[in-house]
């Protein structure tokens, strides 16, 4: 397309999508426009002249700035706010970031703070990444279901204005719960509802009535089941709008953090159900898996701890701070929806060659060494996984 043609459809249809945030707009053009989701050098060209256009139309304001989310965290008693930043527009994260701003005010985190932060760094980076791929494929929404994901994102973006700019909590908390009441309903769309049977009357506001539809139709959102049921709790009832509730800042950032679980898991399973073409996988012994954030996993059987059955999946290559890091966690189950079975045969080859790399390191290692100190085991049971996780420094 000649770039004079280009650039003046891009202008009618920036006119025909006015009522578009302009957060959201020019890539609803470049979609109407290009109609390519996959990312090579050619569409990249035609989303950077549009970006272009985008820039000398509206100025500074229409550059994106890789910010996924602000998060509203509670620090040292207090309201802050630490962002989520898409790794490909920053090479900084977020979280370093904030961690450096605490060191500079003479106020470093504590390694429990560190702890903290991370973790919500962690899984907010995980369901912002999914929500994000998302609104890269519109192609796998309908109508319906792209209108809801674009509230739901406002949603969440309006629990942090809110608090940060009028504390005002229950307003704040009535935002998470319709983020995740859009998310929900969105699932049950894909799950084969028709969208006139949305209506009041069945399902209301209510997240548990939500749940137990969608876990009918498949036992993987039960996995949600906990997190909506907590979020459901902290507004008692969408009546709340109009009642006053005794609820703390503490309440309304949990309440975003159950939302956007929610949501994210969602947006994962929708991705993830196109990619492998089925609602679920099973795990065999000794084959390779890849969850929605690209970690690749070699799966090594079930395990039963007390009462808890789990799933052992060995983490190979996943990369941090320019370290490369393989690990064992357990994952309780059921949890194989996570995932998707790897099918190329060089990443087979490859993950392979890694895996009995480091069989061989760990029986070398049982055979000489007694008591490990520099293995690191832990219980993260701030993350939703409920991950035990083994770190053994590779080399």
């Amino acid at each position: 397309m000649e770039d004079s043609l280009l650039y003046a459809e891009v202008e009618r249809r920036d006119a025909e999508m006015a009522a578009v945030p302009l957060v959201l707009r020019q890539l609803d053009v470049y979609h109407a426009l290009i109609g390519r989701e996959e990312r090579d050098e050619e569409s990249l060209a035609f989303l950077e002249k549009i970006s272009a256009w985008y820039k000398q139309r509206y100025g500074p304001e229409a550059a994106w700035n890789g910010v996924l989310s602000r998060d509203p965290i509670i620090l040292r008693g207090k309201l802050q706010v630490m962002e989520i930043i898409h790794s490909t527009v920053k090479p900084r994260s977020g979280l370093e970031i904030f961690l450096e701003q605490l060191t500079q005010e003479g106020k470093p985190a504590s390694p429990e703070e560190c702890r903290y932060l991370a973790v919500n760094s962690l899984e907010s980076s995980g369901d912002f990444s999914a929500l994000h791929n998302l609104e890269m494929a519109p192609s796998l929404l309908t109508a319906e279901q792209r209108a809801l994901c674009r509230r739901a994102w406002f949603d969440l973006r309006n629990v942090t204005s809110v608090l940060e700019g009028s504390s005002d909590v229950q307003s704040a908390i009535v935002h998470a719960h319709e983020a995740a009441e859009k998310y929900l309903k969105v699932a049950l769309l894909h799950e084969g509802l028709p969208a006139k049977s949305l209506g009041k009357g069945k399902y209301g506001h209510d997240l548990n009535k939500l749940i137990s539809e969608l876990s009918a139709r498949h036992q993987k959102y039960g996995y949600l089941q906990k997190p909506a049921h907590e979020l459901h709790s902290l507004l008692s009832s969408m009546n709340a709008r109009y009642t006053t509730l005794k609820r703390s800042i503490k309440d309304a950032v949990q309440a975003f953090r159950l939302a956007r679980h929610c949501c994210g898991f969602v947006a994962q399973q929708i991705e993830l159900d196109k990619l492998r073409g089925s609602r679920d996988v099973d795990f065999v012994l000794g084959r390779f898996y890849q969850d929605s954030a690209g970690r690749q996993f070699r799966f090594c059987g079930f395990k039963q701890d007390q009462d808890k059955s789990l799933a052992c999946m060995h983490l190979l290559e996943a990369t941090d701070r320019g370290q490369t890091i393989d690990l064992l966690a357990n994952f309780l189950l059921p949890c194989s929806f996570h995932y998707r079975l790897i099918t190329d045969v060089l990443d087979i080859r490859r993950l392979e060659k890694r895996y009995a790399q480091i069989a061989l390191q760990d029986r070398q290692r049982r055979q000489n060494v007694q008591g490990r100190p520099e293995v690191s085991i832990e219980h993260i049971r701030e993350s939703f996984d409920g991950i035990i996780s083994i770190r053994t420094p590779i080399k």
